[in-house]
């Protein structure tokens, strides 16, 4: 009995330890350690079906000692307590104690089963590992700034690519002194790395940059930091009536070009960008020649190719409000009107700063994920104030002023200049890509129920669902304001997506460009000092399969076997105990030692013909059975008669039958022949059954 609860413990306790070590680790070898768990679970529980079997048969043999049953009822009820899936039988059992066990155990036991499985879980779980990533990049374009176009460097035979392209004053095949290259426009390359990010709608990604950064089924993730251009937005105007402040800038103030009239609900537009205010022109001379080489003499003007100013996004758009005054929504109606909608136009300012980027990039499952998680702006790509109503009559065909025309940026301050270039070429697609209207209805703001549906768009910015909902009639988005500064960072981000441009360098070495080329290192073999310093810290992550240990579950789960072996131990003892300490098992031998009582062998126990000879067997013999007749008598076990001696236990009689002295003999016997114990309200007597 004890061995049997020991053992239920011992599996319980290494079952809860086996699940506590592997909580949280990876299950890198999930069929071999559920097969063991699962062989600890049962084993736990196979100490409890010990208990609780052992027990019955102990108590069986208690039901014998207090009842005279028939042969053949006892042939039965011996086969039976030699099949363990047989202990069941309600016919056999009539013992109260025994079936509430026997019920425990057949019912609980599934329990146990099914809340064991949720124990030990498989789960996936986000593992990860920091270290140091290769082929990480980042951005310097203080290469823009010694960027040669007539001799531009090479990386692995491949041409680094600027942001811009020239103009020249120089002459061809000479060298006369005071010539300079002027800006002209952003290159092809640049112009369809930003088309393609604004039709992805994100920042475009270096090809195979998660395979050579985070490695094979790895993710990951870093920061990089650089300087580049943001534009810095400042809301102006909301409501139909309020008025529209001024942009306050270091170098002066400027009216907005538009006010809220022209927008909904008095005016006609939705969507209202102007971003061309004071931009450069690309026709810096009417006539040129090769190159872009003036064809008058010289001295050329002294503003030809300046940047004068770097042009301000001026931008008006709708937001809708539903009418009801504790509801909102950004929904518009099938057939909206100036009756039945109410309109808010807002206005904004946005201008292009140099700034510090801190830029967080995640390569999750071959996607990739940016966040710009800080920016600091530091001052105005170029420091003046646009004039829109004064002519400059410099000598040039653009005719843009500024103030303070001192902090113009001239193309003899080379570095400056190309710098400046290269920014005013990033923000440059920006303004193209947003510049523009989206109208509803004819404009004249004399029928309140006119519909404003069928928009009419002006506008680069439908080529992308980032500004416009194309689902809400073309409405703008009502954070629209944070969504153009998205679009600008992800337009700066998808440089990256082109090693070739002469900005992208090496985010361990930002003093060295990149190039298209990138070479794996071997994982064979360490790595040499130049190639560790080319390595930049990187998170790398994976989800895993893990187990997931629940204690709390485990412990009522084994708590409740334990309980129940328990009881199985008390009520073998309890059997152990009414029996006077004598242990029986089921075994042949231990039937034969039971059953050695003399009044056995005067029975004919098999049709035979042994004329009863061999009484000490209870098996037919020669083929024979046991007859009908003896299987029909009553016989019981107990206390038999026996000769004095031994130095068996003293038996005290119940006073009827007299005192029994002399050594204790339990077995078989028929009735009349056999004394069984009966429990009292007072003590245990030892009857002569059946007088």
């Amino acid at each position: 009995m004890y061995l049997c609860l020991l053992f239920g413990v011992a599996c319980a306790a290494s079952h809860h330890f086996y699940y506590w070590s592997l909580n949280g680790k990876p299950a890198t070898n999930q069929i071999k350690m559920m097969r063991y768990g699962t062989m600890l679970a049962f084993g736990a529980k196979a100490g409890l079906s010990a208990a609780v079997i052992v027990a019955f048969r102990q108590r069986v043999w208690t039901t014998v000692r207090k009842r005279f049953m028939t042969v053949g009822a006892l042939d039965a009820l011996f086969s039976a307590t030699e099949d363990s899936q047989a202990v069941t039988s309600w016919e056999m059992v009539q013992n109260a104690k025994v079936a509430a066990l026997l019920a425990a155990y057949v019912w609980l036991a599934p329990l146990v089963v099914v809340l064991t499985s949720n124990t030990l879980l498989v789960v996936p779980r986000r593992i990860m590992v920091s270290g140091m990533c290769p082929g990480i990049r980042t951005l310097n374009f203080t290469f823009e700034e010694t960027y040669e176009w007539r001799n531009p460097p090479k990386i692995d035979r491949l041409f680094e690519i600027p942001l811009s392209l020239w103009n020249t004053t120089k002459e061809p095949e000479k060298d006369t002194p005071g010539w300079f290259d002027y800006y002209t426009a952003p290159s092809p390359s640049f112009q369809n790395t930003a088309t393609i990010g604004s039709f992805l709608e994100e920042a475009v990604m270096r090809k195979n940059a998660p395979m050579e950064t985070c490695g094979s089924g790895w993710n990951c993730s870093f920061v990089i930091n650089f300087v580049a251009p943001a534009y810095k937005c400042t809301e102006l105007g909301s409501g139909v009536d309020s008025k529209v402040s001024n942009l306050t800038q270091e170098s002066g103030s400027i009216a907005p070009p538009f006010d809220m009239d022209v927008l909904l609900p008095k005016g006609r537009f939705s969507y209202y960008a102007f971003t061309s205010g004071g931009e450069y022109s690309t026709t810096q001379m009417k006539e040129v020649g090769i190159g872009g080489r003036p064809t008058m003499k010289e001295p050329f003007p002294k503003h030809l190719g300046a940047f004068r100013t770097e042009p301000i996004i001026w931008l008006g758009y709708v937001t809708l409000t539903n009418s009801s005054s504790n509801a909102s929504s950004s929904i518009a109606p099938s057939s909206p009107s100036r009756s039945s909608t109410s309109f808010t136009p807002h206005i904004f300012a946005c201008e292009n700063y140099e700034s510090n980027y801190t830029v967080l990039i995640n390569y999750t499952d071959s996607t990739q994920l940016t966040t710009v998680t800080n920016l600091t702006y530091l001052h105005p790509i170029i420091n003046t104030t646009y004039l829109p109503h004064i002519d400059a009559n410099d000598g040039t065909a653009d005719n843009v002023t500024a103030s303070p025309i001192t902090n113009y940026i001239l193309p003899t301050s080379i570095p400056l200049y190309r710098r400046t270039a290269a920014f005013h070429s990033l923000g440059y697609m920006l303004r193209y890509l947003i510049n523009g209207t989206v109208s509803l209805g004819n404009g004249n703001g004399a029928d309140d129920n006119e519909e404003l549906v069928n928009p009419i768009a002006n506008t680069n910015a439908i080529q992308t669902s980032r500004l416009l909902d194309y689902g809400n009639n073309y409405f703008p988005f009502p954070d629209l304001q944070r969504r153009v500064q998205k679009f600008y960072e992800d337009i700066i981000l998808s440089v990256l997506g082109n090693p070739q441009f002469a900005g992208v360098v090496w985010a361990a070495r930002p003093w060295e460009q990149s190039g298209v080329t990138f070479n794996l290192p071997n994982p064979e073999r360490e790595l040499t000092e130049d190639e560790r310093s080319y390595l930049y810290p990187c998170d790398k992550f994976r989800m895993a399969l893990v187990y997931k240990f629940n204690a709390r579950v485990l412990w009522i789960v084994y708590s409740i076997s334990i309980a129940l072996a328990v009881a199985g131990v008390v009520v073998g003892a309890l059997a152990l105990k009414e029996n006077g300490g004598v242990v029986r098992d089921t075994k042949f031998s231990s039937i034969v030692a039971a059953t050695r009582g003399s009044g056995l062998g005067k029975v004919r126990w098999t049709d035979g013909g042994d004329g009863g000879g061999g009484g000490l067997s209870t098996e037919p013999r020669d083929g024979g059975t046991v007859p009908d007749e003896v299987k029909g008598w009553r016989m019981g076990y107990g206390v038999v008669d026996a000769p004095s001696g031994g130095g068996g236990l003293n038996v005290v009689g119940d006073g009827m039958g007299g005192g029994v002295t002399g050594r204790t003999v339990y077995g078989f016997g028929f009735e009349g022949d056999v004394r069984q114990l009966r429990r009292t309200s007072s003590l245990v007597q030892l009857t002569s059954l059946g007088k």
